[in-house]
């Protein structure tokens, strides 16, 4: 498990599996709420999706943050997915 470097958003963990499957995403979560996967290449309708054990949905604040730091950030985002998966592609 590798944390995501390109940013960092206060109360959620942002991480990435190395032997995680296609569509690149990294996972995000907030303890005891709420955990997603971001698919970082998708646009916002369709960049998040709720796991299952999930409390609650995120808040305003937190989807915003998320978006607006996975848009920013995408180029370091499939730089690292590549890294942390040995440059494996599908």
């Amino acid at each position: 498990m590798a944390r995501v470097r390109a940013f960092q958003i206060e109360g959620v963990y942002c991480w990435f599996y190395s032997d995680d499957h296609e569509p690149p995403h990294f996972h995000a979560k907030r303890e005891g709420e709420w955990e997603v996967k971001v698919r970082f290449l998708q646009p916002r309708a369709s960049m998040f999706e709720y796991q299952a054990w999930s409390l609650r949905k995120m808040s305003r604040r937190h989807w915003r943050s998320l978006c607006e730091e996975t848009e920013s950030h995408r180029e370091a985002l499939l730089a690292q997915w590549e890294e942390v998966r040995g440059g494996r592609h599908a």
